[in-house]
């Protein structure tokens, strides 16, 4: 047994809580290593005549691989909301305990130095965001390129909507009234909540520069209008979130200026990241944009300004959330601390981090809700846009996902498939706008909070930055209504079927056929199979579930068939998917 492969700690995505009593237990082996893996627990303070006294000892179940190792899960709740445990491992060869201090060949009862320990599952220490956003289904909003409502606020040197591709300086005249304007649009398609990127005043069309944080930006209109528009958006049940930059701000934010200006003297200067170079004063910055210095969160006013900032549009404006741009540049005691200080203001904030990697240490639960999950949109683009891996490698990197965190967060990750940041998903396609439907059917069925990136369900085109940035069309006639119309059914589903979403499991059903993507979402009510034929041919598909005595409805056309038999074959067409349901025959549901 190759012990070095063998892991587990007592808490992040291998012990968690998944209610007030109950935890589940994770541990890593390599792959096709172990045969069983059992789990000894009890109380810490319960002894009889043997020792320790073991509660109960659980067989805990193989519940996803990767590439290079399964996971073992197993749900225990434990007496009195605390225990002590250890794994016993087994495969042909070789049978061992693993515990906190090691590995060894026997279990001493009158020795519990080497069990892992949970001393106390605490209400208040449970990972939970927001239970609102396990429904929700996001809509990020460019607001100088979504819709003009009001042309007397137009930048002086904004150009006519959509008469040229954008650049870096583009204006177009895009405002808080054209997206009050296009609520029964947004309410259409189905959508549930919108991230707008930054509405505060500055002097970019991105508005990542800050310069007044209290101010919502002249060009977008005013503070009696942004609470018109969640006003508006919360009438349609439709959640705001707004976009906060407090790793940096403009080089022309006031305290900025007077600290360049008076350097030591300024009372500011400790609010930014002065340095010396070659006898020359210079600071941190944003990447290397000298335009983005880079405030000082350590300083305790920068501290207190940022947190009045954070509270003042919830209280003034009741806002839903915070997206936090670039904030893995920001230290972890300031965010422990602004959670804080929203939570108490909102508890059902929610709090979104713009971390591009693996983010478990922001996601504890007293930091950040959410991250944009961006490597789930790495694996989506390689397997149904790109074809660059196989069927089981896109398996073992949604594998990996799962592996990374616990279940309450995988269920609240900001799922993107595009964003300004990113090149249009059409255009990564190579507009295969069936390409783009599987990547949607994955997005629409898969745990997490899904966002879709304004004009993506259009068909909008674009490379990097500021290709990406382009104008929405609102004339209908330039839409790709192939894309926009399953996207608004993939939605439709989504909200009807919460077992789509985050109240169901989630399971591979594995198949040797080339391309085929299999996998089920189910619960006690209801049972989804989804099929993506990722190939360039026709395929026959045999569905490997007892079918006997089972009605079957593909919910794409509305089609439903009955089987004696306990297994049928259904063909799929090339790069195009299913999604069936099946029920007991005689179900009401």
């Amino acid at each position: 047994m190759q012990i070095e492969s063998i892991y587990h700690q007592p808490y992040d995505q291998y012990a968690f809580s998944i209610d007030d009593k109950t935890y589940r237990i994770r541990i890593r082996t390599k792959k096709g290593d172990c045969k069983e893996v059992s789990f000894y627990y009890g109380d810490p303070f319960k002894f009889n005549d043997s020792g320790w006294q073991i509660e109960s000892v659980l067989s805990m179940y193989l519940a996803f691989s990767t590439e290079f190792f399964d996971y073992w899960e197993i749900n225990v709740i434990p007496p009195n909301k605390r225990m002590k445990y250890i794994f016993h491992l087994r495969n042909d060869q070789n049978s061992i305990y693993y515990g906190e201090s090691g590995f060894s060949n026997q279990f001493n009862q009158n020795d519990q130095s080497n069990c892992f320990t949970l001393a106390f599952l605490h209400k208040n220490n449970l990972i939970s965001p927001p239970k609102w956003v396990n429904k929700t289904i996001w809509y990020q909003i460019f607001p100088d390129r979504f819709a003009s409502g009001n042309n007397k606020n137009n930048p002086i040197d904004s150009i006519p909507w959509g008469s040229t591709l954008p650049t870096s300086s583009s204006y177009f005249g895009g405002d808080l009234e054209g997206i009050i304007q296009k609520i029964d649009y947004l309410k259409n398609l189905g959508i549930s909540g919108i991230y707008l990127t930054p509405i505060f005043e500055a002097n970019s069309n991105h508005k990542y520069n800050t310069i007044n944080y209290f101010r919502v930006d002249p060009t977008f209109g005013d503070e009696k209008i942004l609470k018109l528009l969640i006003k508006k958006c919360h009438e349609n049940n439709i959640k705001v979130m707004l976009d906060a930059v407090f790793n940096h701000t403009s080089a022309s934010f006031p305290p900025f200026q007077d600290a360049l200006q008076n350097g030591k003297n300024s009372a500011f200067y400790d609010w930014f990241h002065f340095y010396t170079e070659n006898n020359q004063l210079s600071y941190e910055t944003f990447s290397f944009v000298k335009e983005m210095p880079k405030l000082n969160t350590e300083n305790k006013e920068v501290q207190n300004f940022l947190i009045e900032i954070g509270s003042y549009w919830i209280k003034e404006f009741n806002i839903d959330g915070w997206r936090l741009d670039v904030a893995n540049e920001i230290d972890h005691y300031f965010w422990k601390h602004f959670n804080k200080k929203m939570k108490e203001i909102k508890n059902d904030l929610f709090i979104v981090g713009e971390i591009w990697h693996h983010a478990m240490p922001w996601l504890r639960g007293d930091e950040f809700d959410s991250v944009m999950n961006y490597p789930l949109m790495k694996s989506l683009f390689a397997y149904f846009g790109y074809q660059t891996i196989s069927t089981t490698n896109f398996q073992n990197s949604i594998n990996d996902l799962i592996a990374t965190y616990p279940l309450t967060v995988i269920k609240a990750l900001f799922n993107v498939l595009g964003s300004h940041d990113t090149p249009r998903i059409l255009t990564q396609c190579n507009q295969n706008e069936k390409r783009v439907i599987l990547l949607y059917v994955f997005l629409f069925t898969f745990f997490g909070t899904p966002c879709i990136y304004y004009g993506d369900e259009i068909g909008l085109q674009g490379g990097n930055d500021p290709e990406c940035r382009s104008c929405m069309l609102w004339d209908q006639s330039q839409y790709n209504l192939t894309l926009f119309d399953s996207i608004k059914k993939l939605i439709a589903l989504r909200n009807k079927f919460s077992v789509l979403a985050n109240d169901g499991e989630f399971n591979w059903v594995q198949t040797d056929l080339s391309g085929i993507l299999m996998y089920e979402r189910k619960n006690d009510h209801f049972h989804f199979l989804i099929i993506a034929n990722n190939s360039i041919e026709k395929q026959s598909v045999s569905i490997p579930i007892n079918l006997k005595g089972k009605r079957i409805t593909n919910l794409w056309n509305g089609q439903q068939f009955a089987t004696d038999s306990d297994s049928i074959a259904i063909d799929i067409a090339e790069t195009d998917f299913l999604i069936l349901q099946f029920e007991e025959v005689g179900s009401i549901i």
